[in-house]
Order: structure tokens, then sequence, then C-alpha cells
């Protein structure tokens, strides 16, 4: 497997991009305020970052989490795989990783706004 990371990417995350997206994927660290998801890939993300809340993080509300709260739990780690052209989208909680896969067509770059001043 290649990764194009940026140094601050430790061995632990790449092996969780690993098995997230196969041994022989070419994963490429992208930056969350460059990429744009579907509302199904906001409902899917709310409902893990539910889960993982209840499971592992007691006493903190999920009942509260917004769709907002959901997908910034989610983007301590964002690769794209360049050979499926999905996501995979992780969150570090409680020295644990949970990731999430998105579909290629429930996500796209957003556009060059160029310079903005």
């Amino acid at each position: 497997m290649s990764i194009h990371h940026n140094p601050q990417t430790t061995e632990a995350q790449v092996k969780i991009a690993q098995v997230m997206a196969g041994e022989s994927a070419i994963l490429h660290e992208l930056d969350f305020q460059d990429v744009a998801i579907s509302a199904n890939a906001v409902r899917t993300l709310k409902k893990a970052a539910i889960a993982v809340m209840q499971r592992f993080m007691p006493g903190s509300r999920p009942e509260t989490l917004t769709n907002s709260q959901a997908v910034a739990f989610f983007i301590d780690r964002v690769f794209w795989d360049q050979d499926t052209k999905g996501l995979v989208l992780c969150a570090d909680i409680a020295q644990r990783s949970f990731c999430i896969p998105i579909p290629s067509d429930h996500w796209h770059l957003k556009d060059d706004l160029g310079v903005i001043q």
C-alpha cells in the first residue's frame, strides 16, 4: 500500500487507513476543508458518531449531536482512495481510531475559490 501523507500522519493512522482501504490501496491524505460530502454521507456519519459516543464516551449526550458536530467528529484524518475514488474519514477517540468509508458518489472536491482576502 502507498500513502501520500503529511509528516504528522502516524504509522498507526496509516495502518488504520490500510485496513479500511485494503493492502493494495493508494491513499492520499486530504484536508477536509477541501471536501464536500452528500446529505446521505452526513446522516451516516451522524449515526456512526452517536454509536461511538454511546459506547466509548460515557456522559457525552449523543442525543444532542448536530450534523455539523457529527461531521467534525470524523475529520481527524481524511484519505482519498485513488482506486475506488472514495474517502476514508477517521476519528481519533480515546486512543482508538474509528474510520468510515464514504463512496465516491457521496463526495467531491470543492471548487477552487482562488485567493480570498
